[in-house]
């Protein structure tokens, strides 16, 4: 068993061993700042196209570790915290969509969202020795840095919004969503190929989203051509590309790093909706996008041993 798992691990496209966390950090990012450029082209809700993009993903996931010739390990390793991953995932997405429904401005939303690099950071710090703690100064500053660097370049929505405290509660239970979603990840981390690991919680997490489409009366599958590429695209790019090789990183870094690396998202998207779309990124994202950059450098580099 103990060979299988290794040939596994070793043959996932994922595999740390071979492109290194550092690297399965940048593809990451790059895979998920591309999510708000296809969302951006589709008629569809939110809840709509984040269910589409999880169940598309499983048979993708699924047909690469069949043409890999490997076996699936057993469902029943690491049930309980897939079970929690894929949850925490649904909650994530559905938390967040409900509090753009409410505020009313996806920068606002994101400033809340964006705030599960703390919580890990507060979770973390109180499980470090005291070796590790005169580490965790330097990666305080980068968690403050980047949260900081996503407040401002919210700056102008904030003095503007008129503050629901409903769409606030829904946006800090999107972070901690995150939080439970990252830990479980790590609790996992080496018990399974990243990409089944990632398989399994995305199903999980679709069904629960497909749930609350029913529920709500949503359109579970796309009813255009073009919705259907979109899906696709939101499947192959920041699912495939994106989320899994930031769950194949947390094998080898702490969770505060891959939650911090997530801000980067904040950063690509708004390049990419600049260069392929033509929308200006608001007037304070070169100094907020850098300090996010910068922030994301510094936890980085300060838990790179940990």
């Amino acid at each position: 068993m103990a060979s299988l798992d290794s040939s596994q691990s070793n043959s996932s496209i994922t595999s740390d061993s071979r492109m290194g966390p550092y690297l399965l950090l940048i593809l990451g990012i790059g895979g998920i700042s591309t999510a708000s450029l296809w969302a951006r082209l589709s008629e569809a809700s939110g809840m709509e196209l984040a269910f589409r993009r999880l169940i598309l993903t499983v048979p993708i996931l699924w047909l690469f570790r069949a043409g890999q010739h490997a076996v699936a390990p057993p469902l029943s390793i690491g049930r309980s915290a897939i079970l929690i991953s894929g949850a925490c995932l649904a909650v994530h997405f559905a938390a967040y969509f409900a509090s753009l429904a409410r505020l009313e401005s996806v920068a606002v939303t994101l400033v809340f969202v964006s705030m599960h690099p703390v919580i890990l950071f507060a979770i973390e710090a109180r499980k470090a020795d005291s070796i590790a703690k005169g580490k965790l100064t330097a990666a305080l500053w980068g968690v403050l840095l980047a949260v900081g660097g996503a407040v401002w370049l919210a700056r102008d929505e904030l003095l503007r919004e008129r503050g629901d405290l409903l769409g606030v509660a829904f946006g800090l239970l999107s972070a901690f969503a995150m939080v439970g979603y990252l830990l479980a990840g790590r609790a996992i981390a080496g018990q399974l190929p990243p990409s089944v690991y990632a398989r399994r919680a995305y199903a999980i997490a679709a069904a629960w989203l497909g749930i609350g489409l029913f529920v709500s009366g949503g359109n579970l599958l796309p009813l255009t051509p073009l919705e259907w590429r979109i899906a696709f695209l939101l499947a192959i790019f920041p699912t495939v590309l994106g989320h899994t090789p930031m769950n194949a990183a947390l094998r080898d870094l702490p969770a505060t790093v891959i939650s911090t690396a997530f801000l980067g998202e904040i950063v690509g998207a708004s390049l990419l909706v600049w260069l392929f779309l033509g929308e200006i990124p608001p007037s304070g994202f070169w100094w907020g996008g850098g300090m996010i950059t910068v922030g994301i450098l510094l936890v980085t580099l300060a838990r790179r041993d940990s």
